[in-house]
């Protein structure tokens, strides 16, 4: 990762027009370090400087910057302000918001509306495929000398069913953030943002909205309005158990991406702890007989 005074240096030169400002560390992140700037003149932006080795996770910091864009130029995120290519580094407009509240059902409405304006906008670049990312993370992990739980083998199985029910009723690849945890989202008294756009390509939307209510913790009323919220009307039977499902597998996403960062973070993280609670999760809800159902529903 860049040191932080190579990156004062940069981001001085980038930002000269607005004369003196003070640099200071945001809490927070798993992959890479944010700091907050503020200029004599009571400017405020944020530089997010990447974590090493980021690359291994299909990360395009070009890409990134490029939806980054569109994303603020479609009014969801703050407005990229320079992207420095050599070294990285993404600089925004820091907005005055907090962080959301996932189990207020106003919010889970607003980020569902959220979402379908962005899963509704100009094709842009790049491709996430859930099923590929799964099986790139395995790899990568091997490759690093990560053991894999015992489970991996189970877990795979459940993944392919998830994957083979789904593909039954196909979509075209829209506009996808990819990474909606909650604190990639900020919202003040105008609206919510969505931040952090490194994992940004053409997806399944479903991916997407399971990514999203998996992170949130939704149950099953919150996800169905949060489905309803989306559609614009009442979800079908086999809409709701995609959903389902595609939550459910979100976890085995996670859980992957964890033990890849055990092989390569410097952060004083236990990623093979947090590999360990998504996997679990996973495991248990695949074991479930609502898993059953849900598969039932989505093939029969």
């Amino acid at each position: 990762m860049i040191p932080t005074e190579l990156a004062r240096d940069l981001l001085a030169k980038e930002l000269s027009s607005f004369g003196t400002f003070s640099l200071s560390q945001i809490p927070g992140g798993l992959t890479n370090k944010n700091l907050l700037i503020e200029t004599a003149s009571g400017k405020k932006f944020v530089a997010r400087l990447p974590g090493d080795n980021t690359e291994l996770f299909g990360i395009d910091r070009k890409r990134e910057h490029e939806i980054s864009r569109v994303a603020w130029e479609i009014g969801i995120a703050p407005e990229p302000i320079a992207f420095l290519a050599e070294h990285e580094i993404l600089i925004t407009r820091f907005v005055e918001a907090e962080p959301i509240d996932t189990s207020d059902s106003e919010v889970i409405q607003q980020v569902a509306k959220l979402l379908k304006q962005l899963h509704s906008a100009a094709p842009v670049s790049g491709e996430f495929r859930l099923p590929t990312v799964i099986n790139d993370y395995i790899e990568i992990a091997k490759d690093l000398g990560v053991s894999h739980p015992s489970e991996l083998n189970e877990s795979l199985n459940f993944s392919a069913k998830i994957t083979e029910s789904c593909s039954l009723y196909p979509r075209s690849n829209v506009p996808c953030h990819n990474d909606l945890l909650p604190a990639n989202f900020l919202q003040n008294k105008d609206q919510i943002y969505l931040l952090d756009w490194e994992y940004a390509g053409m997806g399944d939307p479903y991916v997407e909205l399971g990514n999203c209510a998996a992170n949130f913790g939704m149950d099953s009323e919150a996800c169905f309005n949060f489905m309803y919220s989306y559609l614009g009307k009442e979800p079908s039977e086999v809409e709701i158990a995609q959903l389902h499902l595609l939550r459910i597998l979100s976890d085995l996403r996670e859980a992957l991406w964890a033990y890849v960062q055990v092989g390569v973070s410097k952060l004083d993280v236990d990623f093979n702890a947090y590999g360990i609670k998504h996997l679990e999760r996973f495991l248990l809800n695949s074991r479930s007989d609502d898993f059953r159902i849900w598969l039932k529903t989505i093939t029969n």
